[in-house]
């Protein structure tokens, strides 16, 4: 049976028994309603079977984790996806990010000396096109044309890092 199935039986009994009476009222009924709407919430929540086997499976790897309040839950045919946290050194970050400027540094030595005196000219200096147009003796079009071929170089060298 499924969960949506479940539940609406669930939903179901607790009209009848709001509707017929037929419980006690000496808080047998409030008993009830609480184990129903227990149920109910039980049932309505994602997989926390899945949650637990995660958090069994995370046992002694210091570097996951999922959080005790964590609920949510992407259910697959193969399995169910478990959010978690992966631990990552600052020291790492520094090294991915010092990696990433000298991989860019060699990208930018390496393109055409007029794409990179326009790349240059507009993020560093922060000329507009018709500036770097009139100090290098271009058209406005081919000001365009190198700033997005050296946009293109550069992430291109940014996607390799990935």
């Amino acid at each position: 049976m499924r969960k949506f199935e479940i539940l609406s039986l669930l939903r179901g009994l607790t009209t009848c028994l709001l509707g017929t009476g037929w419980l006690k009222p000496d808080g047998q009924r409030a008993n009830k309603f609480d184990l129903v709407d227990a149920i109910a919430d039980q049932v309505s929540a994602p997989s926390r079977s899945a949650i637990a086997v995660a958090r069994s499976r995370l046992e002694g790897a210091p570097l996951l984790r999922i959080d005790a309040g964590e609920t949510q839950t992407q259910e697959t045919r193969e399995g169910v996806w478990v959010r978690a946290w992966i631990w990552v050194e600052q020291d790492a970050l520094a090294s991915s990010d010092a990696l990433r400027l000298t991989n860019l540094g060699k990208r930018l030595a390496q393109l055409e000396p007029q794409t990179r005196a326009v790349f240059l000219a507009y993020r560093v200096e922060g000329l507009s096109y018709s500036a770097i147009a009139r100090r290098l003796n271009l058209e406005m079009v081919e000001v365009q044309d190198e700033l997005a071929a050296a946009l293109v170089a550069l992430s291109a060298a940014l996607d390799e890092q990935s």
